[in-house]
């Protein structure tokens, strides 16, 4: 019987000259292991390192933004300082870098930022672009196995100011003198919180100046030309010039105020058109020319708010001052436009007028006062002018409902409110038009506020 050898796979079988199959050594796969999770080690930190220093990256970039608007923005605001473009670049540079270092924290992160490099340009379209670029670098920890001992943050901010024609336009009446040193904190809060946040001189904003009392005048024309710009000091000396006289001819002051915006012409106007109206209480006088019974007057006839007001023997003021009273006339009708080919009768409906024609009476002199305010004002809105208001004491919450009928409506804080179209001011409140601010101030020490708030929001506009 023959025995016979077990089969093995061919691989098995040594060819001649040569050894069998080499299997790895337990050391040799150690060693492989070992490479392996040394990669991935690697690999992981790779990923740590990206996760948490790519974090601390995005963490200073969002610091870093942050900081760099504060420039630009504090770079717009510095450019109304200087008397030419040269002077104002140079301080809205210095003004980004201030408030850039003020808004990123030394050593945030263990960054080393570099001075911003702030530009403020003028364009001739009619605004000013402040950009600010700024770098930060920022060493890594993890990222370092990776070869990257550190990581560049660059941020850009940009800010546009646009320039602005503004008219104020200012309340001098009698009952600014009450309490004494009232006219004194308008005049400083004026000056201080508004004025001087606009930028003077040729190429910079315009503005003019309007005040009403018994009457009105034009105390400082706004700028007609592509020069544009304002005098400052002129503006001051008009303010601080204002007495405390006679009544409240603000349909008269508003309308001045609309015709000087409007006298620039229309190809050098500024984008943005703005009125800012201030008074310590409602309407009460109608310019206009009037029949009498030897002939006519011109000017603005008054309407008190006690006594019976029923007689057609009234008081006129010229209407082109704030303080002189030309006579008594018997007035027994009202014209239906006034100065300025301003309505009577109102645009909004809310008050009627009593008489074919209008009789002379004090209720409808008074409702006359406050439609040609208003009516104004609506006009201003319709010519995309942004009007601002700004009131002052209790009376203009309290006083004068009951008379004529009138109802809460004819708040002289509702009426500054229409003036502006906020978006409180009731029934007549109209979204496709420009929608302003009211302010009221409780008492002379909150004008600054006031002042302040309104200055903000038209340089917030602005950029």
């Amino acid at each position: 019987m023959t025995m016979r050898s077990p089969l093995l796979p061919p691989t098995a079988i040594a060819a001649p000259g040569r050894t069998g199959p080499r299997h790895p050594s337990a050391r040799d796969q150690r060693g492989g292991v070992i490479v392996m999770i040394a990669l991935s080690i690697v690999v992981l930190l790779g990923f740590t390192g990206l996760a948490i220093d790519g974090g601390r990256a995005y963490g200073v970039k969002a610091k870093l933004s942050a900081a760099a608007d504060a420039a630009a923005i504090a770079g717009a605001r510095a450019i109304a300082e200087g008397a030419n473009d040269g002077e104002r670049a140079a301080r809205a540079q210095a003004a980004a870098e201030r408030f850039f270092n003020a808004n990123y924290p030394r050593g945030f992160q263990n960054t080393t930022v570099a001075v911003p490099v702030t530009t403020a340009t003028r364009d001739p379209m009619g605004f000013w672009q402040i950009t600010v670029n700024v770098t930060a670098r920022m060493p890594t920890f993890f990222m370092r196995v990776l070869g990257q001992d550190r990581v560049d943050v660059v941020t850009v901010a940009q800010t546009i100011r646009r320039d602005v024609d503004l008219m104020l336009v200012m309340d001098s009446s009698g009952s600014l003198s009450n309490p004494p040193g009232t006219m004194r904190k308008l005049q400083d809060a004026a000056i201080d919180s508004f004025v001087t946040r606009f930028i003077p001189g040729p190429g910079g904003d315009r503005m003019g100046m309007a005040s009403f009392a018994s009457g009105s005048v034009l105390n400082q024309p706004i700028d007609r030309t592509a020069t544009r710009g304002f005098d400052r000091d002129r503006i001051v000396t008009a303010i601080n010039a204002l007495a405390s006289a006679g009544t409240t001819a603000g349909g008269e002051g508003m309308r001045r105020g609309l015709e000087e915006l409007n006298a620039v012409p229309a190809a050098m106007r500024s984008s943005l058109r703005v009125i800012l109206f201030f008074s310590d209480g409602a309407p009460n006088q109608v310019s206009a020319t009037f029949n009498t019974a030897s002939g006519t007057v011109t000017g603005n006839l008054f309407s008190d708010t006690s006594g019976n007001g029923l007689l057609p023997a009234s008081s006129v003021y010229r209407n082109d001052r704030i303080d002189q009273f030309l006579n008594s006339y018997t007035i027994p009708t009202l014209p239906d436009r006034g100065a300025g080919n301003v309505p009577l009768a109102s645009y909004h409906g809310r008050r009627t007028l009593t008489g074919s024609p209008v009789t002379n009476t004090r209720c409808n002199v008074n409702k006359a006062a406050r439609n040609m305010v208003e009516n104004v004002a609506n006009d201003a809105r319709a010519g995309g002018v942004i009007v601002y208001t700004i009131g002052l004491g209790a009376n203009l919450n309290t006083l004068e409902v009951g008379m004529c009928g009138y109802t809460n409506e004819e708040h002289g804080s509702q009426i500054m409110k229409r003036l502006a179209n906020t978006r409180d001011s009731g029934p007549t409140f109209n979204p496709a038009q420009p929608i302003g601010l009211y302010c009221h101030a409780a008492t002379a020490s909150d004008l600054e506020q006031c002042f302040s708030t309104i200055a903000s929001e038209i340089l917030r506009l602005t950029q």
